[in-house]
């Protein structure tokens, strides 16, 4: 039994040794050896090692494509499940990417999740009828993120989710319509609350319900703004580190009539970059170059584009595309129109896709101070 009890004694590593080792293993493994010891306790939750574990996926390809996973929403059941695409299309038919994975902690299974859903380094902000909640799908920690405290139930909202580098800061981004105008609030994880900006912005609601896109350390919109009675679609941008609102100009033969009442317009980001398009054309422009109106690219699509057509997976030359009209997932060439759908098991009826990575970063303990990804 001395012998036996001698064999199961962990090694006496130093203890960088053992933080490089643990550094390469997936999330999954480190929560499960959280329970190792008091002393892996401690260095799998310090900050350090969240950051460095982290950033393991942009220093090796390997990882990276170890670590990113898929978000799919069931449009019938509002769950949310999660796939390691990577794996499937490698070792797998590209027909049959395997069974789906439920994101969410038991508590919170019987939730049904509107569209509104952002992630930022492995974090993800999703609605529940009226309530957020902060979620790291790999650890399945959650916080319930507090209403603004001037909320009006039944106005047109924005919201948006990012980091702030300058702060070291995760801010939720709520704009509120009012009569006349637009006003922010900020919710801060360092802070545990909302803050209103006394600034208010002349722009008014182009689509109920728009969920920000993050880029470049900014939150985007696609509003409305009335001068003289005419109105014009503007691309809005909520700067994360001064809490500022600033425009970004739209492509110059991107053509938008108000007087067709269901033409709607989606805004995304595709490649790194922004795009805009009208719902079921088949075109959207993409913006390049970050701010330059010159930089603007028109792109052909053989299928009609609508909202949530990019999900940001990109594999050997083959985007992962959401064709809502059919609620189909495909993985679309863009050089030659090319095009494969794929089945994702027992979500047969998909209406969002995106992607994130996987992390060790909570939402209850606030200690992350990488950049956006």
């Amino acid at each position: 039994m001395a012998d036996q009890k001698k064999q199961m004694r962990l090694p006496n590593l130093p203890t960088e040794v053992i933080r490089e080792i643990l550094g390469w293993l997936p999330v999954k493994s480190l929560c499960r050896f959280r329970c190792v010891s008091n002393t892996w306790l401690s260095l799998i939750s310090e900050s350090h090692f969240v950051n460095s574990h982290f950033n393991k996926a942009f220093e090796h390809e390997h990882v990276f494509y170890q670590r990113r996973r898929v978000l799919i929403r069931d449009a019938w059941l509002c769950r949310l499940f999660s796939i390691n695409l990577d794996e499937c299309l490698n070792h797998t038919n590209i027909d049959d990417v395997g069974d789906d994975v439920l994101v969410v902690p038991t508590q919170l299974k019987r939730r049904r999740f509107t569209k509104f859903v952002f992630s930022c380094n492995g974090l993800l902000l999703l609605k529940s009828y009226y309530v957020f909640y902060l979620l790291n799908p790999a650890t399945k920690e959650t916080k319930i993120v507090p209403n603004p405290p001037e909320l009006y139930m039944w106005s047109n909202e924005l919201y948006g989710f990012g980091f702030d580098l300058s702060s070291l800061d995760y801010k939720v981004v709520q704009g509120e319509f009012f009569e006349f105008d637009l006003g922010f609030s900020v919710y801060s994880l360092k802070t545990g609350s909302w803050r209103a900006i006394e600034k208010r912005y002349p722009y008014e609601s182009l689509q109920s319900g728009m969920q920000g896109r993050l880029l470049n350390g900014s939150i985007h919109w696609l509003v409305c703004r009335n001068y003289n009675d005419v109105p014009s679609m503007v691309l809005l941008s909520f700067v994360l580190a001064d809490e500022e609102v600033q425009e970004i100009p739209l492509p110059p033969d991107f053509l938008v009539d108000f007087n067709i009442e269901d033409e709607t317009y989606f805004l995304d980001v595709f490649q790194e970059c922004l795009c805009v398009g009208k719902n079921d054309a088949f075109e959207f422009w993409v913006m390049k170059e970050y701010g330059a109106m010159k930089s603007w690219t028109k792109i052909s699509i053989s299928f009609p584009c609508t909202e949530g057509l990019h999900s940001g997976f990109m594999k050997k030359n083959h985007h992962l595309l959401l064709d809502l009209h059919q609620h189909r997932l495909v993985m679309y060439n863009f050089d030659d129109g090319s095009s494969r759908n794929l089945s994702v098991g027992k979500s047969s009826n998909v209406d969002f896709v995106g992607c994130y990575l996987e992390s060790l970063v909570s939402p209850n303990h606030y200690h992350m101070t990488v950049g956006e990804h």
